[in-house]
């Protein structure tokens, strides 16, 4: 009975002594913080002096804890600025870091800091000027006056942090900076609207390096939407919008890029161009098509699509020429190259349809047509492995040569 309460005794001796070395951690923080000769190192000391009273009980539920932790981070971002400025070398991603945790941290103070007045009956007074609860607060306002000094840091560090390749501390900085400029209750914060949206289109950037695709065309879409129409906000969501797969989505958006650039780049308006293809609206397709080929006359891919367009309405002879001009421009065209094989292909083809002849004579007539479109239809291969009918002409092409080796190849890959 004896040893129990002696022990009983203890445990109420100890708690006390905790809690108020807890406390000391924070006066200790703060006193180590004020000397005249701060540097990176000891802004670093006394940080990691205070993070226990970060998470311990008694102290991570006071405003004074995280406003304390916030001025830390804060102070030493200025000493990494003073740094470089006189030209010393720094951490860049430990400085932008440091900014990162100053909001994370403010955040926590401002919460905890804020208690609302009451009136007799427990009911939140009212401002008779903002019409919202009053407040009182201890921390707040040093904590809020912090922040909006460096309200442009937080746009700066996105950079460096973008620059070094860490691309969730420059997504996380940007958003930061767009969600102090949003803030409406103290004009200190608002940013003009272009300057946001800019900020908006570079955390798309940072979204898309990340590999979160879809937050990227969110963010893209944001920064449009709030004034910041430049191209590469287009390209940049019809590249993300592609990856998913979301053609619907592609053709929307490259609709409304046309009309805002116009034929200035063709990549618009050839989606538009393959839409009216697969829907077989070959008559909207041409004149978007000869409206792009009025600035572009030497478009290789404009070129293969009018050949498309021209065949779907006539023959493929009479697209021939298109298809021809396309790969004289462009070697490398997959389609254009594919297209004119296909022309000495079918016509191989439509010659052994309509012929009387049989056997050797037969071979004779077509064979040098098939040769003449193996090469295009070899070379498109190469470089669009994936197109089916090219395969099965291909392959159709080997049997009658009969280039076993070539078909034997073919097959086994497909």
């Amino acid at each position: 009975m004896k040893k129990f309460a002696i022990i009983l005794l203890m445990t109420t001796v100890l708690l006390p002594f905790n809690v108020s070395a807890q406390h000391q951690l924070v006066s200790q923080a703060k006193k180590d913080i004020t000397g005249l000769t701060m540097t990176v190192d000891s802004y670093n000391k006394a940080f990691n002096k205070l993070k226990p009273a970060l998470s311990n009980d008694e102290t991570r539920n006071q405003a004074e804890t995280w406003a304390l932790a916030s001025r830390i981070k804060i102070e030493l971002f200025d000493k990494y600025m003073d740094n470089r400025r006189v030209g010393k070398k720094i951490d860049v991603k430990a400085m932008g870091h440091s900014l990162i945790d100053a909001y994370d941290y403010s955040l926590m103070a401002l919460e905890l800091d804020t208690t609302r007045i009451l009136d007799k009956k427990g009911e939140p007074v009212i401002d008779k000027k903002t019409k919202r609860p009053k407040v009182k607060t201890k921390y707040s306002k040093d904590v809020v006056n912090r922040l909006v000094e460096h309200h442009d840091n937080y746009r700066l560090a996105g950079s460096d942090l973008y620059n070094v390749k860490d691309w969730d501390g420059a997504y996380k900085a940007w958003d930061y900076f767009c969600r102090m400029a949003n803030r409406s209750d103290d004009p200190r914060w608002i940013k003009p609207d272009t300057i946001v949206a800019e900020v908006r289109y570079y955390q798309g950037i940072a979204a898309w390096q990340k590999t979160d695709t879809i937050d990227a065309v969110r963010l893209f879409s944001v920064a449009r939407h709030s004034g910041y129409n430049h191209k590469e906000a287009y390209d940049y969501a019809l590249v993300c919008l592609n990856d998913l797969g979301n053609e619907a989505e592609v053709v929307k958006l490259a609709w409304e890029a046309f009309l805002k650039f116009g034929t200035s780049d063709p990549q618009y308006i050839r989606i538009l161009i393959n839409d009216f293809i697969s829907r077989e609206d070959y008559s909207g397709a041409n004149d978007l098509i000869d409206e792009a080929m009025e600035v572009n006359p030497d478009d290789d891919e404009l070129l293969n699509l009018k050949g498309l367009v021209v065949e779907s309405k006539e023959n493929i002879y009479d697209a021939f020429p298109y298809y021809q001009r396309c790969i004289e421009l462009n070697d490398s065209n997959a389609g254009g190259l594919f297209n004119v094989g296909r022309y000495f292909y079918n016509k191989a083809m439509e010659t052994r349809m309509n012929s009387n002849l049989y056997g050797k004579k037969l071979a004779d007539l077509v064979n040098p047509m098939y040769r003449e479109a193996l090469p295009y239809l070899e070379k498109s291969y190469a470089i669009n492995p994936k197109n089916q009918d090219l395969i099965n002409a291909l392959r159709d092409i080997y049997y009658k040569l009969g280039e076993a080796d070539k078909l034997q190849a073919i097959e086994s890959t497909h």
